[in-house]
């Protein structure tokens, strides 16, 4: 895990606070999946990951509804949004990327 410190763009709130943002580490997360390293990006920050599953989700809803000429996926996103909406849903999911920040301030990234 230790060879893959690329840093090509700091993240300004590491660099202000001297403490990794939530999201540190996804650009080399990012890398080392891309890589085929699936654990090691996992370690770095598992935002990496889901970041490329949720665009692999995102395209090929959006390559299906091209195909089909029609907006099924988009319209199954619009009623996704109303549900991440929901308190308790917002709440984990903040509650996640809370965890995720102090896994990333421990693990001294």
């Amino acid at each position: 895990m230790a060879g893959y410190a690329l840093s090509v763009f700091p993240c300004i709130f590491h660099t202000t606070t001297g403490y990794p943002c939530p999201a540190c580490g996804t650009r080399r997360a990012l890398l080392v999946l891309l890589n085929g390293n699936i654990y090691d990006s996992i370690l770095i920050n598992p935002y990496g990951l889901l970041l490329v599953l949720l665009t692999a989700i995102y395209l090929t809803g959006m390559t299906i509804d091209f195909i089909r000429k029609k907006n099924q996926f988009q319209s199954w996103l619009k009623r996704a949004e109303r549900h991440l909406m929901n308190k308790y849903i917002l709440a984990s999911i903040i509650l996640l990327t809370i965890l995720n920040w102090i896994w990333n301030i421990n693990k001294e990234l």
